[in-house]
């Protein structure tokens, strides 16, 4: 496959930063070792877990640690993934897969697979580039490392362990602080790498390595929650606070204002939602509204207001999508503004691949066969298919991947590893 447009990025180890100048908010020691001020030093200190050496920086579990600050729902146990290089854990494949029997969905599987065995690479795409390509495969997601033909990794561990991707890195470390600043090359809003983490179902004690220290998704959960704003945009925040610490989280940000979950998605439900007014037509957040709605039935809260007007804004939207939905199967490329059909296939992608993804997340399981939503299904398929070697935006890539497969997890029942370990028994030889 062609070399895909990146946004170029750094190389280097892990770092996590989000600077407030001189607010900037002090990192906490690992939680391996003592929960203190982070403080860095010449000579790395060792984690004393046995669980997160260097070796296991490519090793990602699809389940939440075991934490007594999170909901009981989330202390379950799912599948583990294995080494990237050897083949993840097979137990996934005994489960039955009636709907890829189907023509749609054989080729929602085909077009995934197609673009799966020919991932991003360290040398010509960026961090942001690899987090949306993470999007899209969670934790089966392989690069290629320093050139398109490269040994393969996971992706997610090269990220957390900060190895630079075209000469980006998500997180740096400023004077001691750990900056996740929005740059080119990194993240495109606050909170989206912890986001894309929490999408994948990453562990909350999955390493992750800043300036040769190890930490976990832990210290970037408090990062997340002590960096709290009003004004800003807060829908990754949202996204990634509500899966990882329960919709009834409270806590205090570094100026010691109370946030919650609950402030994040009263704000996101007071903030617009068009083309001029949001990123990508406001789909990220509309997203993240639905997320916390069904975090919430998770953890088995009740549905106050504020989350009965969340789940009546989705359904809202959702009847907007597919009243300006083309005739083709393709959504509005003007978003969820108005009904419009044009511009280039990247545009194409852009617009009815979020909203795939939304729709894909966000409808009930008795509407995932609905004429209209299976129609826009085959055209975003196609459009893929069609142009498997294009030069694909990273986003639009991404997230139009990501679309059909939570499709295909919701239709099939596939699990974390399934396609890895698949593609591996057909293709042994290549390596995947």
């Amino acid at each position: 496959m062609k070399t895909r447009m990146s946004m170029f990025w750094a190389v280097g180890i892990i770092y996590l930063v989000a600077a407030e100048g001189a607010n900037a908010v002090e990192l906490r020691q690992p939680r391996a070792i003592q929960h203190e001020p982070f403080v860095p030093t010449s000579t790395p200190r060792a984690s004393t877990s046995n669980d997160h050496g260097v070796r296991d920086a490519f090793q990602l579990r699809d389940t939440v640690s075991d934490d007594a600050a999170g909901p009981a729902e989330l202390q379950s146990e799912v599948a583990e993934k294995a080494d990237p290089l050897t083949s993840p854990t097979t137990e996934a494949m005994a489960k039955p897969q009636t709907k890829l029997l189907t023509p749609l969905g054989k080729r929602v599987r085909s077009v995934l697979d197609e673009y799966y065995v020919n991932p991003l690479n360290t040398r010509d795409d960026n961090a942001w580039d690899v987090l949306h390509w993470s999007i899209a495969y969670g934790v089966d997601a392989n690069v290629s490392v320093g050139h398109p033909r490269g040994d393969q990794v996971a992706a997610i561990g090269w990220l957390c362990c900060n190895y630079p991707s075209a000469g980006k890195q998500i997180i740096e470390l400023h004077n001691g602080r750990w900056d996740l600043s929005i740059a080119p090359g990194r993240q495109g809003h606050d909170a989206q790498f912890l986001a894309m983490l929490a999408q994948s179902r990453v562990a909350r004690d999955y390493m992750i390595r800043v300036a040769h220290q190890e930490h976990t998704v832990e210290d970037l959960i408090e990062f997340e929650k002590r960096t709290c704003r009003s004004g800003q945009e807060s829908t990754f925040k949202l996204i990634s606070l509500a899966y990882y610490e329960g919709t009834d989280a409270k806590w205090k940000n570094y100026r010691g204002e109370l946030w919650s979950v609950d402030r994040l998605l009263a704000e996101e439900l007071k903030a617009p939602i068009g083309r001029y007014t949001s990123t990508c037509g406001g789909i990220h957040r509309l997203y993240a509204i639905d997320q916390a709605v069904k975090y919430r039935r998770r953890d088995g809260l009740p549905m106050t207001a504020l989350y009965r007007q969340a789940e009546q804004k989705t359904k809202q939207y959702q009847r907007r999508a597919f009243s300006l939905q083309n005739g083709d199967g393709s959504f509005s490329t003007a978003w969820l503004d108005e009904a419009e059909q044009q511009g280039d296939a990247t545009r194409r992608l852009t617009t009815s691949g979020h909203i795939l993804e939304w729709l894909a997340a966000s409808l009930d399981e008795d509407q995932l066969d609905d004429p209209r939503f299976e129609r826009a299904v085959a055209y975003v398929a196609q459009l893929l298919e069609r142009r498997s070697h294009y030069d694909w935006y990273p986003g639009a890539l991404g997230h139009a991947l990501h679309a059909l497969s939570i499709y295909e997890q919701r239709t099939a029942g596939t699990e974390a590893g399934e396609r890895s370990t698949r593609i591996a028994q057909q293709a042994p030889s290549r390596g995947y």
